[in-house]
């Protein structure tokens, strides 16, 4: 008689459901763990350059952000922003990138064209950074 309550393929099912599930959760910790090229810098050092907190007037429908690199990192090769959520209601973001409206464009710096339709709510902040590189990757 077999004392296990699962018979012996519902038993091997569940083992393996375990192992992968423990694979998984392994991977998704060595996710949670910061990847060895990313740097915070200080301002003006490689890297992530700092937050930049911008408070949008009510009623804004237009607004043009750029966040130059430092001369000894010269290279913008990502930007992030963060909106709060004010800001989000109506939000149309027309532009993320490096800055293109410069001849020639250099790729120092990076930019946001964010637009509000009917008007920024009032109470709008949003948070920018800009990553920065000696040359390109």
């Amino acid at each position: 008689m077999n004392q296990h309550p699962l018979n012996p393929t519902e038993a091997n099912a569940r083992r393996k459901n375990r192992a992968l599930l423990a694979f998984a959760l392994a991977g998704a910790a060595a996710l949670c763990v910061t990847l060895p090229k990313v740097t915070h810098a200080t301002p003006g050092g490689a890297g992530w350059q700092g937050k930049y907190t911008l408070s949008i007037p009510a009623g804004r429908v237009d607004q043009f952000v750029h966040y130059p690199c430092p001369a000894a990192y010269p290279v913008a090769v990502s930007g992030g922003f963060l909106p709060n959520a004010a800001a989000k209601a109506g939000m149309v973001v027309l532009g993320n990138g490096p800055r293109l409206d410069l001849s020639p464009t250099g790729y120092n710096e990076w930019s946001w064209i964010i637009d509000w339709p009917n008007g920024a709510p009032a109470g709008s902040v949003i948070t920018f950074d800009v990553y920065c590189v000696a040359g390109p990757q």
